[in-house]
């Protein structure tokens, strides 16, 4: 995808305010899962800073906020910004997946 674009809903803002977050970076997070079938668990896991190096990450700037993606997520379709979690909320990017 040449030209990202990420909306945020109307949670995903509220969370950001109140943690005064200006920079996410989604990373791909590969674990090992002896004992289990699956081989390779996959996650997409937020952290709420820049990373040192940003060569291995999409760039996208959305309403003042800094969003680096690497690009070892899969991009499926239009992105959007929210939030998920019961007990311990997180920032959660719809519209992206980790690759099989």
């Amino acid at each position: 995808m040449k030209n990202l674009n990420i909306k945020i809903s109307s949670s995903a803002k509220k969370f950001i305010c109140e943690r005064d977050i200006e920079d996410v970076t989604f990373n791909l997070i590969e674990q090992d899962v002896a004992g289990c079938c699956i081989g390779i668990a996959k996650e997409i896991k937020p952290v709420y800073k820049a990373p040192a190096n940003a060569s291995n990450y999409r760039y996208v700037q959305v309403e003042g906020y800094h969003f680096f993606i690497s690009r070892k997520i899969k991009i499926l379709g239009p992105l959007t910004l929210t939030t998920e979690g019961l007990w311990k909320k997180r920032l959660f990017l719809s519209g992206a997946t980790v690759p099989i």
